[in-house]
């Protein structure tokens, strides 16, 4: 698309952000066609800079990937990315600007099921568990407090605490008592080990610190809403790449960065050889372990490189299973639920035509480990036997599977930055901080880690950056 039928198109969509136009054009590099480097590139070719983007996959999209083989009957289901908050407000703007639908995220009917200590227990989808209905010694209080009252007890009523995460400067105050593990944070607030190991129902958090969670659960106390992109949310970055196309390099992945004084460099492989291309700023999107392997000079800070290292990924993996008929339905529960093997169950066609239908399972931890091991033919298999438990009736409808681990994604190395006790206060205000000519986006380097709106964010905040310090400004 041409700049000025790319600008025109832009100005006429309603609520669009708009940077001041540069009063000088800048060349600027960005690593990455995720939705942070989609997000820079779109608003610093709006402003009127020269925009190159260097994508390795032959997508755009990042971890918003969404699956659409091998189901049949044009089933798809997100294996990336799937729910959008109404409070995500860079998200649903860009929604808004590309004319996508939006469809409820939950399903509004049907029982949900929770599967603990060999028990099925249904009740109303999104409702906490009944705790008297739960075969595990927990305490009096716990049981009188019930499922929410012990998760506001041990956790969310220290939300207060954190302060506003999403200001400039968080954190601003001394956190250090949450950087604890989930389980062992909410042992120090009385928990019992019977309720401890509730916490991990349908999701095995691991290590991840307390912080990490009581932050995500503070950006988004304001959520009312839960939603996904009709059709897939890959539909989002497709419509952003779509005007940026001639600008994205896709199969060009980048081995080293430079900068001096008076510029940058990025050299990147095309068709196995290495290539250099040259500008004045740069913005690397791509998440922390990719960053790894490739070469900076001159050598970033300090602390920045110790986050690089020390900063994994967040072990996810998800598992599809087709059925030839969404027989769950009949039974008048909507195809959701949560184990303590740990899964967490969904049911990705309930919006979708036909009777065949996709039950997922959304796997982390040790459980994404346990599927990323095996070979991808036998992960439909290993996680069949799970989903039977949970939906019995599905292995007489099972008829193929899909899966995709991104733990073993060599373009992301997790699915988003997992924060361990200690690094999210230690890191956090380091790994969005410009370095020389490099500006750095991506959803660790925002409040909402984790999220499209993370990368949404980071994106227009380095866009900003850099259209200011082309400016004659500086960030």
């Amino acid at each position: 698309m041409e700049r000025r039928t790319f600008l025109q198109t832009a100005a006429a969509i309603p609520g669009l952000l708009v940077l001041q136009s540069a009063p000088q054009r800048h060349r600027v590099i960005i690593v990455g066609a995720g939705l942070a480097g989609l997000a820079a590139a779109y608003e610093l070719t709006r402003a009127g800079h020269e925009v190159t983007v260097l994508e390795a996959r032959t997508r755009p999209g990042g971890r918003v990937y969404t699956l659409r083989e091998p189901f049949s009957d044009g089933l798809y289901a997100d294996a990336g990315a799937a729910r959008i908050q109404d409070s995500h407000q860079h998200t649903m703007r860009f929604v808004k600007q590309f004319n996508l639908t939006l469809d409820p995220f939950f399903p509004t009917r049907g029982q949900a099921v929770t599967r603990v200590a060999g028990k099925r227990i249904l009740g109303a989808t999104r409702v906490p568990v009944d705790l008297a209905q739960v075969p595990l010694p927990f305490s009096n209080e716990e049981r009188k407090l019930g499922h929410i009252g012990c998760l506001t007890k041990y956790l969310f009523s220290h939300l207060k605490e954190l302060g506003d995460p999403a200001s400039a400067g968080w954190p601003d105050r001394d956190l250090s008592r949450f950087e604890l593990p989930i389980a062992e944070f909410c042992e120090k607030q009385g928990a019992s080990p019977a309720f401890v190991s509730l916490i991990a129902l349908g999701h095995d958090l691991g290590g991840m610190s307390a912080l990490h969670l009581l932050r995500d659960a503070a950006v988004g106390m304001e959520t009312k809403q839960w939603f996904k992109i009709r059709g897939g949310n890959d539909l989002l970055p497709k419509a952003m790449a779509a005007g940026l196309s001639a600008r994205i390099l896709y199969g060009a992945p980048v081995t080293r960065l430079e900068q001096d004084g008076s510029g940058v460099r990025a050299t990147y492989l095309r068709s196995g050889e290495p290539q250099t291309i040259a500008a004045d700023y740069l913005a690397c999107a791509i998440p922390l372990p990719v960053m790894r392997r490739v070469e900076i000079a001159p050598r970033l800070s300090a602390i920045k490189r110790a986050a690089i290292q020390e900063i994994d990924g967040m072990p996810m993996a998800r598992v599809f299973l087709q059925s030839r008929r969404r027989f769950w339905l009949d039974r008048g529960e909507s195809g959701w639920g949560s184990t303590d093997d740990p899964i967490d169950v969904w049911d990705y066609t309930r919006d979708q035509p036909g009777t065949r239908g996709i039950l997922g399972a959304y796997t982390s931890g040790r459980m994404a480990h346990q599927v990323t091991a095996r070979q991808p033919v036998e992960r439909g298999p290993f996680v069949l036997d799970m989903m039977e438990r949970v939906h019995p009736g599905m292995r007489e409808h099972y008829e193929g599977s899909a899966a995709h681990s991104w733990i073993d994604d060599p373009w992301a190395l997790g699915a988003a930055a997992d924060f361990r006790p200690g690094q999210l206060s230690t890191f956090y205000r380091a790994l969005g901080t410009p370095e020389g000519r490099f500006h750095f986006a991506g959803e660790h380097t925002s409040p909402w880690s984790g999220w499209m709106n993370g990368g949404l964010e980071s994106g227009v905040r380095v866009a900003s950056e850099i259209s200011n310090r082309a400016g004659g400004r500086q960030p």
